[in-house]
């Protein structure tokens, strides 16, 4: 599974992931995916957090999805599937 430092599980072909950010708005919180790490970066006037979640190749970047409810944010990481690969044409 990937690995945070938050609350993380697996639920059938997806992993969940869910930070507590009480305080923020949707506004002040930013996602990012780079070399196989989403970046969660929340910030606001009082304060910043930022937490980093190792996909560790095993998740479905293109559907990655967030949502923000009283201070919690759920992260939705589809599981890749053995068909997302593709062949390289040897020249």
């Amino acid at each position: 599974a990937p690995r945070t430092s938050s609350s993380i599980k697996e639920s059938g072909d997806v992993f969940i992931s869910e930070l507590e950010l009480p305080g923020f708005a949707k506004k002040d919180i930013k996602l990012q995916i780079t070399d196989d790490i989403l970046t969660v970066s929340a910030k606001n006037k009082e304060r910043e957090k930022q937490f980093k979640l190792f996909l560790n190749n095993l998740v479905s970047e293109d559907h990655i999805s967030a949502e923000l409810k009283n201070g919690l944010l759920k992260i939705t990481l589809p599981k890749k599937t053995v068909s997302e690969g593709r062949e390289v044409e040897i020249k």
